[in-house]
């Protein structure tokens, strides 16, 4: 009797014991299988924010040579110099010494170049001042170089006006090439392709792989999966976001690919990072969990039961630390694109409100920064008294933008003022910007909207105080 009881205990172990292991193994299956999803997820998530580190960096390039053009055009407009006097050679020559770009000069009506050093040069046939004047200010696609023909370059040009009329253009020469070098910031420790196209003509502007002045059909480029709809050439024409996985054609190994448009002009940037680089930060969590595989069926249920625990703790601390401002304590970057990504159609009454504060390079410059640490937190704080923390965002170094859901623009304009008001009590000053919604306008042109009146209040503050505005 006691040895059959013994028996059916031993079975009943035996059959539990079992059940326990292949509950263990099928869970430690279904967490390897969560696991990779979430890594991979995770890795690219990092290449999206490579790609979007890569376009605010060739961007901000960009946006501080315009800013350094109109700048200088709008002196020679204002002065009664003649375009080929010395003083207007000095202010070429003062904005090339500040700028990034490798060659300043003007372009007049006769299609004549006039340069800082040497003769003037005749640019028919690779620019027409008439089809520029058509454009107004804008950057160029790739164009030959006067000097050197078989180089191609881009140009920036900002129109130099008199009485009302577009007289020349002074523009600044940037070789892609120096753009490669220097405005792309070091990402995937230098194994990272960057590449961008211009969408109307699908051509290659800048490239990593030297194919320049091809298009993107050209390339014959080899995508295996890809994130949209589209197929990759149509997704890059068409500005999308997203990604691709392809086989490098060079060494037929896979290369993950992310592609966003970007907004200094109608350009796509794609960055291409071998699979090892792509994976390289995850490849040894992958490793421990095939070994963890073949643990003991109790090693596998209470390891599962911790990395389930960390996990979570991780998870909320990653979205927390993701989504604020560790100075200010407000949403960050993360969070207001996450808001403009759901609301991309304006609501009517919806305001957006754009500051910059004016100021916090000098300050951090004369007295550190934790002074300008100090004044980032003071506006901050007044801001989110008046507009609240959870319509409030940081969103670079010194801006801010916060929405209002208020029909009367009067009203949040009033309410506006006694912010800047209140921030100049403290002894600081912002740029300020306020754009409303319609039905029919989208967000991102509200904020836009909001910006330009930002840096247009900008100006003036710079103008009234006898200073040369930061880009």
């Amino acid at each position: 009797m006691w040895n059959k009881a013994q028996e059916r205990f031993r079975t009943r172990s035996l059959i539990a014991t079992i059940v326990l292991i292949i509950a263990a193994v099928i869970g430690s299956l279904f967490y390897v299988i969560y696991i990779r999803s979430y890594t991979r997820q995770r890795s690219y998530l990092e290449l999206k924010t490579s790609t979007e580190e890569t376009i605010e960096a060739i961007e901000g390039e960009f946006r501080a040579s315009r800013n350094m053009l109109r700048l200088t055009a709008r002196i020679i407009s204002s002065s009664n110099d003649s375009l080929h006097s010395l003083k207007t050679n000095s202010y070429m020559t003062t904005g090339q010494v500040t700028s990034t770009i490798s060659d300043i000069a003007i372009l007049t009506p006769e299609n004549k170049v006039i340069r800082i050093s040497g003769s003037d040069l005749d640019a028919t046939g690779v620019l027409d001042f008439d089809s520029l004047k058509e454009k107004g200010e804008h950057i160029s696609t790739l164009q030959r170089d006067l000097d050197t023909p078989e180089v191609n370059t881009l140009r920036i040009f900002a129109p130099i006006r008199r009485r009302g009329e577009t007289i020349a253009f002074i523009y600044g020469t940037v070789l892609p090439t120096d753009i490669l070098s220097s405005w792309v910031p070091n990402i995937y420790d230098g194994n990272a392709a960057v590449s961008v196209v211009e969408r109307e003509t699908g051509v290659f502007i800048i490239d990593g792989n030297g194919r320049e002045l091809k298009t993107i059909e050209e390339a014959d480029v080899q995508i295996n999966s890809i994130s949209t709809d589209s197929s990759f050439t149509e997704a890059i024409r068409n500005g999308e976001r997203g990604y691709a996985i392809g086989k490098d054609s060079v060494t037929g190994k896979d290369r993950y690919y992310c592609f966003l448009p970007m907004n200094i002009a109608k350009w796509e940037i794609i960055v291409s990072v071998p699979e090892r680089d792509v994976y390289a930060a995850v490849r040894p969590v992958h490793t421990y969990l095939y070994v963890y595989l073949f643990l003991t069926a109790i090693g596998l249920v209470i390891y599962f039961l911790y990395i389930i625990h960390i996990t979570t703790g991780s998870l909320v601390g990653i979205e927390r630390r993701a989504n604020m401002d560790a100075l200010t304590g407000l949403q960050n970057r993360n969070r207001y694109e996450y808001f403009c990504s759901h609301l991309q159609q304006g609501t009517d009454g919806l305001a957006c409100i754009y500051f910059d504060v004016n100021g916090l390079h000098e300050l951090n410059n004369t007295q550190g920064h934790l002074a300008g640490d100090n004044m980032l937190k003071t506006v901050a704080k007044l801001i989110v008294e008046e507009f609240g923390e959870n319509n409030t965002y940081r969103i670079g170094g010194d801006e801010f933008v916060s929405f209002r859901y208020e029909r009367d623009e009067s009203l949040v304009r009033k309410d506006l003022a006694k912010v800047v008001q209140a921030i100049e009590d403290n002894g600081y000053h912002v740029a300020h910007g306020l754009a409303m919604a319609t039905p029919d306008k989208k967000l991102l042109t509200v904020i836009k909207t909001a910006e330009e009146e930002m840096y247009e209040n900008k100006r003036k503050y710079y103008e009234s105080i006898g200073k040369e505005m930061r880009g």
